[in-house]
């Protein structure tokens, strides 16, 4: 029977007390020791969860070079991607290592055998493979936000979510999550306060998102949505960008009504920005990509340009803004290759 097959059967099937136990240690083990967050610890307690059910809920401690080599074949031969083979590998591997210092495991599991679960280095680096990721250009940013109607509520609230991402490249759940607090202004510049204690941020890291100067009324679009729910009667910790219902009022009539609520999915943000730039015309990029936009401009200018926008996204190291977000296009690497004089041959 295929391996994707006997583990589809084999998750209908009783759990091992032991494995559970080891497995609920662990999980305290990453959230107080590794501080990890819960949607990383959920995402490898399915990876060990699924080498539970391929060995058929034995013992972990049944574990050897044979089961990693037999583990390894199977994934393989039910042909899932390397790039969940290359997580799932990683995963129990840190798994094992830990489990092999517990009490009870200790002289159960061979450390060595461990380093069986393992793919090539080739098999590897196509796992890390990245397609190239696509950006827009500031002017078709522009045009859009200019073409996105301005008359409802829930519009003029859409048309303000994606002035802030263009004129602050925020991630999209800072962006789902900012509040009004958020939005400062000090020494004629309007900057975004990222602050895990308001917003939902990736590593819990604070930054300051300073406007990049795009036109006035970008920036407009943005302020007057603030003001506008000022006149609500919003306060410093309700959402900049907040829930809009549609309600059924008298003789059948929808009437939009605002919420001092966030939006609960990011599936409502990446919708807002679909919805605006294919009705201007343009392939819809995950709003994610705004971020390699401002990485991709902070190229062509000064170096503390660059390290200033490296801030901005939130970024250890200016390595991480290169490689992973200004990686130019396929026409800009041909320009900037052909443009230098190479001599006569």
């Amino acid at each position: 029977m295929e391996f994707a097959l006997i583990m589809d059967e084999k998750k209908k099937a009783l759990f091992n007390s032991h494995n559970e136990r080891a497995k609920y240690k662990y999980r305290q083990h990453l959230r107080r020791v590794c501080q990890k967050d819960e949607k990383t610890i959920l995402a490898a307690l399915k990876h060990i969860r699924d080498f539970d059910i391929f060995i058929d809920f034995a013992g972990f401690e049944k574990f050897n070079e044979h089961v990693a080599d037999k583990y390894i074949q199977g994934m393989f031969t039910a042909n899932l991607s390397l790039s969940y083979i290359s997580d799932n590998v990683r995963t129990l591997k840190e798994f094992l290592k830990w489990l092999e210092r517990q009490n009870g495991y200790r002289s159960k599991i061979n450390y060595n055998y461990i380093d069986y679960l393992n793919i090539s280095r080739n098999q590897r680096n196509t796992a890390k493979a990245t397609e190239y990721s696509k950006s827009y250009k500031y002017e078709e940013i522009i045009q859009t936000i200019r073409q996105m109607p301005n008359e409802t509520e829930k519009e003029k609230r859409d048309r303000a979510i994606i002035s802030l991402q263009a004129v602050c490249a925020l991630r999209p759940g800072e962006l789902r999550t900012v509040k009004m607090k958020s939005l400062i202004q000090e020494d004629g510049v309007y900057f975004i306060y990222v602050s895990p204690r308001d917003m939902a941020v990736k590593f819990a890291k604070t930054r300051h998102a300073n406007f990049v100067p795009l036109p006035d009324d970008i920036t407009t679009n943005i302020i007057c949505w603030r003001d506008y729910l000022l006149t609500l009667g919003f306060k410093g910790a309700d959402p900049l960008f907040p829930k809009i219902d549609n309600r059924l009022v008298s003789n059948d009539l929808l009437k939009q009504a605002i919420q001092k609520e966030e939006i609960k999915s990011e599936t409502t943000i990446r919708n807002v920005f679909k919805k605006a730039f294919e009705s201007s015309g343009f392939e819809y990029i995950k709003p994610h990509n705004f971020r390699k936009t401002l990485a991709r401009y902070a190229e062509s200018q000064s170096p503390a340009f660059l390290n200033a926008v490296r801030q901005n996204l939130g970024h250890e190291s200016i390595d991480t803004t290169l490689s992973s977000y200004g990686q130019q296009s396929v026409a800009e690497q041909r320009r900037n290759i052909s443009s230098v004089p190479f001599g006569e041959g």
